[in-house]
């Protein structure tokens, strides 16, 4: 049985998290506690409706592995942030078994005539007139940065060179943020482009796409629980020496974010919670051509080893200062709105930064255009550009305020957060009044 022991509470109404305090913090885990809290009863939950997809799994457009996945849990966000067009709600309809019998324990809602459901029609309207092109830009950014990569590590090796391993590190780190953009969409293969980090794209899908996405900066969010006790970010009384110690241990941390994963995945292995998969050994490819390349052994280890510790650092750096940590972005223990609609929660529970918006490349290897991309996870990110006159006129039209910050203030915004122990007691504003249709 498990014990919460965590300090941190939900001012959403959320239950917490069962396993939310398992020492591991992997996927797996958190899946494993959704189906414990999520009143699925084993099938597939979309709102207070069960249904069983068994026979629809190896049938999916996106893949079997989402379903896979999510099988005993509830499903409502995903299925309505990865569907843009109604065909889904009406082909679900043919595999229903009977209404839930206990209530979401999610808060949030998808209501015809709302913001969220309002601004997906606007924007399946607006991406018929959307060139394709600019997702074709996007893979070949991706295959480069991975071309980039490999090259490097290798150089790396050849002339015993740090210079050349630190550029490498760099270039692991930006292809797996790219490629981040592949493992939201339909089965790919520049989703194992991750891969080539110690992490996996798998648990990725679950931990970012599942967890982070759908439930951002709440106690639900394994992206926040998952850095506990190292890093804090929901308010919550912290000792003036932990929040000190959060500072300077960021960076560590950071480092540590690939090994990290890896020896959590090595681990449910071992233990038979996770299938033993080849995909494992995509990284270590690198290693190995490193060595016959090199005609060395251990030189070579000591520089995958830098380079890996390298992506890591930049990795993280980007990642925690991207767009969601910061005193006046919305955690989970705040003061929340009235209004449960899930679009207007994403927008309260983010910031764009300026000074890479309008940027492919930019946005692709630095988690840019972050709220479009919340809200439309399964989009290329490099169709998104071509989406702001339709969604900032949605958000006018609701008087909801899209957020532009700098990096520098995200990065104060990151540090001052850390160090919060008292929650915002108001909530978030809008631009002026709400009115639901």
């Amino acid at each position: 049985m498990t014990v919460t022991i965590s300090r941190f509470s939900s001012s959403l109404g959320i239950k917490y998290p069962t396993l939310r305090d398992d020492p591991l913090k992997n996927g797996l885990q958190w899946l494993k506690g959704k189906r414990a809290d999520d009143g699925a009863e084993g099938l597939w939950r979309v709102h207070d409706n069960l249904y069983d997809l068994s026979d629809f799994v190896n049938l999916h457009p996106g893949g079997a592995e989402w379903l896979q996945l999510t099988k005993g849990t509830d499903i409502t966000e995903a299925f309505e942030t990865h569907h843009l067009t109604t065909t889904a709600e009406k082909l679900v309809e043919k595999y229903f078994i009977r209404k839930a019998k206990t209530p979401r324990n999610s808060p949030f809602t998808f209501k015809e005539g709302d913001f969220y459901k309002t601004l997906k029609r606007n924007i399946v309207e607006k991406l018929k007139y959307v060139p394709n092109e600019p997702a074709q830009r996007s893979k070949r950014i991706t295959d480069f940065l991975l071309f980039a990569y490999v090259s490097l590590a290798l150089l790396a090796a050849v002339f015993r060179s740090f210079t050349f391993g630190m550029f490498s590190g760099i270039f692991l780190s930006l292809t797996a943020i790219a490629a981040h953009n592949f493992f939201h969409q339909r089965d790919n293969f520049r989703m194992y482009y991750f891969n080539f980090t110690l992490m996996e794209y798998s648990e990725w899908r679950i931990s970012h796409a599942l967890s982070h996405h759908l439930h951002t900066n709440t106690i639900n969010d394994l992206e926040i629980s998952s850095l506990e006790p190292f890093l804090e970010y929901l308010p919550g009384k912290k000792h003036i020496l932990v929040q000190l110690a959060q500072i300077f241990i960021s960076p560590i941390v950071w480092c540590f974010i690939f090994l990290g994963s890896f020896i959590r995945s090595l681990i449910s292995t071992i233990l038979g919670e996770k299938p033993f998969e080849m995909v494992i050994f995509l990284p270590f490819s690198v290693l190995a051509a490193m060595v016959v390349l090199s005609g060395e052994i251990i030189f070579p280890l000591v520089m995958f080893s830098c380079i890996q510790l390298t992506g890591s650092l930049h990795f993280g750096a980007v990642g925690l200062n991207a767009a969601h940590h910061h005193p006046e972005i919305f955690h989970d223990g705040d003061t929340p709105r009235k209004e449960k609609d899930w679009g207007i929660y994403q927008m309260d529970a983010v910031m764009d930064r300026k000074d890479i918006t309008g940027s492919h490349f930019l946005v692709l290897t630095n988690f840019g255009d972050h709220a479009l991309h919340h809200l439309f996870p399964t989009i290329d990110h490099g169709l998104l550009d071509y989406l702001y006159p339709t969604f900032l006129k949605t958000c006018a039209d609701f008087g909801i305020e899209w957020r532009l910050s700098s990096q520098i203030e995200l990065v104060k915004g990151q540090i001052r957060q850390l160090v919060k122990i008292k929650p915002n007691e108001e909530p978030p504003r809008s631009l002026k009044p709400i009115k639901f249709l």
